[in-house]
């Protein structure tokens, strides 16, 4: 084994050491979810933190697809059953506003 070639791989292995310690996609993807949320639509870092999450969620949706349909299918439950009633129309609201409480 060359010189160059044990110099690589001991190079690789600390980036790799680094990159997991230091968890730099998880601290991009969480800035890219700040600048989303937090700042006007068409402003620099939303144009530039919307490629970014767009290539995370497409990154789940082929890493994990099962998972991500079932989260996405859990939300949506959740959000039918927290739904409020809607209102119902009583043409004789106006007569009786400013009589008794019945």
């Amino acid at each position: 084994m060359s010189a160059y070639l044990a110099a690589a791989l001991a190079l690789g292995a600390l980036a790799g050491y680094l990159a997991g310690r230091g968890r730099p996609c998880v601290r991009l993807i969480d800035w890219a979810a700040d600048q989303l949320t937090e700042r006007p639509a068409w402003s620099p870092r939303f144009c530039a933190a919307a490629p970014i999450a767009l290539v995370a969620t497409a990154l789940v949706w082929l890493v994990h697809p099962r998972r991500s349909r079932a989260n996405c299918q859990a939300h949506q439950a959740a959000k039918r059953r927290y739904r409020e009633p809607v209102p119902q129309y009583d043409p004789g609201w106006a007569a009786r506003r400013n009589g008794p409480e019945t």
